[in-house]
């Protein structure tokens, strides 16, 4: 009974593995972007926190003496009003979150243009319950933050590196 409980395993997770199945998050990068320099000053906390951990559970290595350095140049959010009710209140949001990066060489030229990932959602308000859809609004926002994470990974994977310019000597 052991022994068949082993081969199902055993099939079901080659089965898995065969179709591409793979958890969600989880990105094969170019192994020349395996190492990285992470250039996020411009940003909060909780953003560096959540691409940080993003590029550490894909492999990725962060080292000063990275041959790319990630530079994230901005993560803002921001929100306008989809719907208002009868009265000229607000009853729906969208909210709008965007993470703007570029790709360095060792020697500070881009070898990608700048990329900006957005990530939209909706938010349902009712101003009786304002202190719990302020808190839904800063959830939704974590959400967004981390999804844009994931996307950063996502474009990083399918980036056509381009060669710098060099300086020519007249």
């Amino acid at each position: 009974m052991h022994y068949l409980k082993t081969s199902f395993l055993a099939t079901l997770l080659v089965l898995l593995t065969a179709c591409g199945w793979h958890l969600k998050g989880q990105v094969d990068l170019p192994a020349n972007l395996r190492i990285l320099n992470l250039s996020a000053s411009a940003i909060g906390f909780d953003s560096q926190k959540l691409i940080k951990q993003s590029l550490l559970s894909n492999a990725v290595t962060l080292s000063e003496d990275a041959p790319y350095e990630l530079k994230i140049l901005k993560d803002s959010g921001t929100k306008r009003t989809l719907a208002v009710t009868s009265n000229a209140k607000a009853s729906e949001y969208e909210l709008i979150q965007t993470l703007s990066f570029v790709l360095l060489n060792d020697q500070g030229q881009e070898v990608s243009e700048t990329i900006d990932i957005t990530t939209y959602r909706t938010l349902l308000y009712d101003s009786a319950a304002a202190i719990g859809k302020a808190q839904e609004e800063k959830n939704m926002r974590r959400e967004m933050k981390r999804d844009n994470a994931s996307k950063l990974l996502q474009r990083l994977q399918k980036l056509p590196l381009k060669v710098p310019e060099l300086l020519h000597a007249p």
